[in-house]
């Protein structure tokens, strides 16, 4: 069976995700400038080094203490298929180009709220192209095919993105030493469109 998701952003491009081996391939508009396939990090171990690097790169201010070895060992237990944990990475050809994930918890003054977006991060060089609404239009679909009803991510710097994905504010608050903004989604059942 070929499961295919239409996913509108920003009003103007129209992404479709098509099931191809064991990921997935995103067409953009009509003509696509470049053809990228999320898959998960699992099918492609090779770019676990590379990824935690991005990870701690961007977010170790918020694990103060945490090495990049324990990053990347967090990230390769992190590598499950449709289930918690689970992380999706986007590449185009060997060219790693972002991530996300879903996991129980993301913040730990938070355990209440669960499941949670994670780790979305894309290469600088590639932003702005709609990678990361792509990846999190992913890990909005792994959690449906979950049955969870609803998602939560916090960010420090991404709200407008989220608002636009349709991500409620739930509460701005201080974590790590960082003003953070905490975030929901409220999934929808599949009506198969």
């Amino acid at each position: 069976m070929r499961l295919i998701t239409k996913i509108t952003l920003l009003s103007l491009l129209k992404f479709t995700f098509t099931r191809y081996g064991s990921g997935w391939v995103l067409v953009a508009g009509l003509v696509p400038r470049y053809v990228m396939r999320i898959d998960y990090l699992a099918e492609h171990p090779e770019f676990i080094a590379t990824l935690a690097g991005w990870h701690h790169n961007e977010w170790a201010y918020l694990r103060p203490g945490e090495s990049l070895e324990a990053r990347t060992t967090r990230l390769r237990a992190a590598c499950g298929r449709e289930e918690m944990p689970t992380v999706f990475v986007a590449f185009s050809g060997s060219t790693l180009l972002g991530s996300a994930m879903i996991v129980a918890h993301d913040m730990d003054t938070r355990m209440e709220l669960t499941p949670w977006l994670a780790g979305v991060f894309v290469a600088p060089d590639y932003r702005r192209k709609g990678i990361g609404s792509a990846l999190v239009g992913r890990v909005v679909q792994c959690a449906r095919l979950l049955g969870v009803k609803r998602l939560y991510l916090y960010t420090p710097s991404a709200e407008q993105m989220y608002s636009r994905l349709g991500w409620s504010t739930v509460e701005r608050t201080s974590y790590r030493g960082a003003d953070v903004v905490v975030m929901s989604y409220d999934i929808l059942p599949d009506t198969g469109e």
